[in-house]
């Protein structure tokens, strides 16, 4: 039997390609999400002196570890973003290096880097891509193609085959449906 091509698989069997020891499974999903994560990146570090491209990296290098180090369900794309926000994140509360370090730099806190906080929010995120998970497919795929990629309403409602109204009205009760579930947890 003829393996299918890893282009063609979903997200959960290259997961579960990867977790079966198919280096070529992350490679793919590398080639898959990179482009997108790294305008996610880019707009969150806009303005800021970091590099999305080193940002984005160093998440896919989690998520390559996290993937093997567990067999846990989860929704890969919504959790990728995740990982690349929280990286994000770390890097605009870090100071930004010169070429010559300075060490009274060193000595200065980072505000917000209570690791209380940092606990919390990374709770509440995972929390938040576990519902996203639990979306129904047409309402999840529309809020992170709008959400999470950036696209227009008139890109989504192509890639869904619909109309921009019916797109709209998905990103709608796909915000709905998070926020009920997220306060209701």
């Amino acid at each position: 039997m003829i393996a299918p091509p890893l282009t063609s698989l979903t997200d959960d069997e290259l997961v579960a390609h990867l977790r079966s020891g198919v280096d070529a499974a992350f490679c793919e999903m590398d080639r898959r999400y990179r482009p997108a994560l790294t305008g996610f990146a880019r707009r969150m570090l806009l303005g800021s002196g970091h590099d999305a491209d080193d940002v984005v990296q160093d998440a896919l290098i989690r998520a390559h570890r996290a993937l093997r180090a567990t067999d846990r369900a989860m929704a890969l794309r919504p959790w990728l973003y995740m990982i690349v926000r929280n990286r994000a994140l770390d890097q605009l509360r870090s100071p930004q290096r010169s070429e010559s370090y300075d060490d009274a730099m060193a000595m200065h806190a980072v505000p917000d880097a209570d690791p209380a906080h940092r606990v919390q929010e990374r709770d509440e995120m995972r929390r938040i891509v576990e519902e996203i998970g639990r979306l129904p497919e047409r309402q999840r795929i529309a809020l992170v193609m709008r959400e999470f990629d950036g696209r227009s309403h008139v890109e989504t409602a192509r890639a869904l085959h619909t109309t921009v109204p019916a797109t709209k009205s998905l990103i709608v009760r796909a915000r709905d449906n998070l926020h009920t579930a997220v306060h209701a947890a």
